[in-house]
């Protein structure tokens, strides 16, 4: 049908051409392309073009006389008014057309209305015209530059244009509006999605983005609009076509309006189809409503599925027509030669056909027949999915059904007095129609075994969440149902009545553990039981933190024992070591990282059960420590720097294998035999050095006893190649001999032995340092 709103969308399917639209800006005056070109009716009086503004472009305008010249432009002809160069309006769209005129500025009329301002470039046609009937409509698209694909600017900028029309003396109104609004056609108002920038806009009244071999220069463009509008037959209008720039001059737009598609038309009122659809057996009469001039003739067509017409009715006082039944109606009206309007209306009765009886079933426990039935379980079955039926209401009889009297007042949760007893369901349709259904009440009595949901949890853990849903599997299994839902109830009672349905998940304190919650099954001819869920808990095995493996010392040949971590005893677990061994501790010779899943298994009624825990266990290797030593320092103030070297973690000892250990590597020596231990702290033992410190004894006694018999420096063993040579005087300064740094002297000169005295001597290095001593030879 042809709706009274003010646009209709027409979606026009069309081929690929190259062709390009043409365009003549000389021809046809304004008069004309108003007149004749435009309108070309007789049903519409007075036409005189009263104003016409564009821009000056010399030998061009900026609107005129467009034809689809072979194109698959949707129009075969008519005119374009365009905010830029008639000439630029052409396609193919291979440039941006953004044209400037001197003095070419903007519409008052059209800001006013729109409620904007500072437009530019406005092209103007107004004229005068007398209606012969009490509807008018035209045809046009609107194209611009400012589409723009998967451009944000598409969301921002638009030129505007309007069809702004009034009785003579009145006020204008746009009629160049989204249908259905008040919202104005534009860029902004009518555009898909625009990645990035801003969601769809009346994305149904959108035609295209358009490519560079388009028939028309312009990036996109609507779909065919209709214009329309109410008036009074017999009065004369205003009308003011005008199209502008919005902000500046650049990225034209122009609007295309179809050649003869400017007329009245005949109006039957809207399609009563969905909502609005008749019931059956009811009449609907088909008004004309004409308001203008008296019609010459009307005729009423029912419009056949191939779109052939059936002539139902004809007669200049025809001006009604009853419809019994559903279809597509036409009528044509003729008010004179060369003037007719016609509309459509698509009629449809409801249809309840599609509805049947139905049957529901709910779990009886004791199979007396008997249970509580939520009825309102059976709308879905009962109205076939349609959402245009409603179940309003139950009833013990259909009768009463029938009347819409005494209805069931506890829908959701009927007890039914009778195995197999009937309802009535009263059904509506959106607009208005009912019919009734009978619902049986069915009991279903089936006896299952528990099935259990056993969750894990950690020794810290307070509570447990359960997700019920995961018992699904086991329902199946035990029900032997392969499609079936269920709802979650706190007891079994509860689950037959259908009331207090428990969330999917349920958090359970675990001191309350075992406990059970109860599924009623269903499928969607109701209710096939009632099944118990046993919660159950496995406490996860618990990891030691504390638990460190043994190092693994490079000396080992034969590998350490590792523990798989556990704080309790391992005989009631099983164990997988990423080895592929499964015993509680494993021997491994190499250092790295060693995985192991550790599993509690209990059994609830048959049915194994398992939580695991995984640990890694790292072992690092280390080893007996390396040992060199330094000696630092000067006679009688000597120390020891160990250096120990190794991947072990290391503490030191002086002389004292057993006794106290350091970390400091650093040790104040006298003269002598040392020995050095050095222990690794991660168990791979303890390494020793011996060495000695240089000094010189503070006497000697050279009288052949056996006992200090020889003077000689202590420790030189280490300080050898450091020392160039060693030298005795008296206490005079006179020299009794010199000395290899290994030598000894027995305390005689040329032979003779010295008497007891304080002697001296001279030890020089072979940096060119040296050091000055005494000691005392008694006799």
């Amino acid at each position: 049908m042809k709706r009274l709103l003010q646009f209709v969308l027409l979606i026009v399917c069309f081929s690929t051409y190259s062709q390009n639209i043409s365009v003549d800006a000389n021809t046809y005056s304004p008069q004309e392309l108003v007149e004749n070109i435009l309108i070309n009716s007789g049903c519409i009086d007075n036409i005189n073009v009263t104003g016409v503004i564009g821009g000056n472009f010399n030998n061009d305008k900026s609107y005129g006389y467009f034809e689809r010249n072979g194109s698959n432009f949707p129009f075969e002809n008519g005119i374009v008014m365009a905010t830029g160069k008639l000439s630029n309006v052409p396609g193919p769209n291979n440039f941006t057309s953004s044209d400037d005129a001197s003095g070419w500025g903007p519409d008052q009329d059209l800001e006013q209305v729109l409620g904007i301002d500072d437009t530019h470039n406005a092209t103007v046609i107004e004229f005068d015209f007398t209606p012969n009937a009490n509807s008018i409509q035209f045809r046009y698209i609107f194209a611009s530059e400012e589409y723009r694909e998967g451009n944000i600017t598409t969301c921002r900028f638009s030129d505007v244009f309007g069809f702004l029309i009034k009785p003579l003396g009145g006020s204008y109104e746009n009629i160049a509006v989204v249908p259905g609004t008040n919202t104005p056609v534009k860029v902004t108002t009518v555009h898909p999605t625009i990645p990035g920038g801003c969601n769809a806009e009346n994305e149904q009244y959108f035609g295209s983005f358009n490519g560079s071999n388009h028939p028309i220069n312009f990036n996109g463009e609507t779909r065919p609009l209709i214009a329309q509008t109410n008036v009074n037959a017999g009065t004369t209008y205003h009308i003011k076509l005008v199209i502008a720039d919005d902000y500046n001059y650049q990225f034209d737009s122009a609007v295309f309006l179809e050649g003869n598609s400017f007329n009245i038309g005949a109006n039957l009122g809207g399609d009563l189809t969905g909502n609005q659809a008749l019931c059956e057996g009811e009449t609907y009469q088909l008004n004309v409503n004409n308001n203008g001039n008296t019609p010459t003739n009307h005729e009423w067509f029912l419009v056949n599925n191939d779109g052939s017409e059936t002539l139902l009715a004809s007669g200049a006082s025809e001006n009604t027509y009853e419809v019994n039944s559903p279809g597509t109606y036409k009528v044509v009206v003729t008010y004179g030669p060369n003037c007719s309007a016609d509309d459509t209306i698509e009629i449809e009765y409801v249809d309840f056909t599609t509805l049947t009886d139905e049957t529901l079933t709910e779990c009886d426990t004791d199979n007396d027949g008997l249970s509580i039935f939520n009825l309102n379980n059976a709308n879905q079955n009962l109205t076939n999915s349609n959402q245009n039926f409603t179940v309003t209401n139950y009833f013990l009889t259909e009768a009463e059904a029938e009347a819409n009297t005494d209805p069931i007042n506890n829908p959701g949760s009927f007890s039914n007095s009778s195995a197999n007893q009937q309802v009535f369901a009263r059904i509506q349709s959106t607009s208005g129609c009912t019919t009734v259904r009978s619902l049986t009440l069915s009991t279903s009595f089936a006896s299952y075994d528990p099935v259990y949901l056993v969750e894990c949890f950690q020794v810290e853990d307070n509570s447990i969440s359960y997700l019920l849903n995961d018992s699904q599997g086991a329902i199946a299994s035990e029900t032997g149902l392969s499609s079936f839902s269920a709802t979650y109830y706190p007891t079994e009672n509860e689950a037959l009545a259908e009331t207090n349905v428990l969330g999917n998940n349920f958090q359970v304190q675990i001191t309350n553990l075992p406990t059970s919650v109860f599924a009623q099954i269903s499928t969607s001819s109701g209710c096939q039981g009632i099944i118990e869920i046993i919660l159950e808990s496995i406490q996860s095995p618990e990891i030691n933190s504390n638990y460190q493996a043994p190092f693994l010392c490079t000396e080992n040949e034969n590998g350490i024992t590792i523990e798989a971590g556990i704080t309790e005893n391992p005989s009631t677990f099983t164990f997988q070591w990423n080895t592929g061994e499964t015993s509680p501790s494993i021997q491994v010779d190499s250092i790295g990282t060693y995985e192991v899943n550790i599993t509690r298994t209990l059994n609830f009624a048959g049915e194994d059960y398992s939580c695991t825990s995984t640990n890694q266990i790292t072992v690092l290797g280390s080893e007996k420590a390396q040992i060199d030593y330094e000696i630092v320092g000067n006679f009688d103030n000597y120390q020891a720097i160990i250096t120990a070297s190794g991947t072990g973690d290391y503490v030191y000892s002086l002389d004292d294998q057993f006794g106290e250990y350091q970390t400091t590597n650093t040790f104040p020596v006298g003269a002598g035999s040392h020995k050095i231990f050095v222990k690794d702290q991660n168990g791979c033992g303890i390494s020793v050095k011996e060495f000695k410190v240089l000094g010189y004894p503070r006497f000697f006694t050279p009288n052949q006893d056996g006992i200090n018999d020889y003077w000689r420096l202590i420790g030189v063993e280490k300080f050898n190649p450091k020392i160039k040579s060693v030298y005795i005087f008296d206490r005079f300064g006179k020299l009794i001999t010199g000395l290899k740094p290994e030598q000894r002297w027995d305390g005689s000169f040329n032979g003779k032995n010295l008497p007891s005295n304080d002697y001296w001597f001279l030890v020089n290095f072979i940096d060119d340092s040296n050091f000055k001593g005494h000691f005392t030879l008694k006799r």
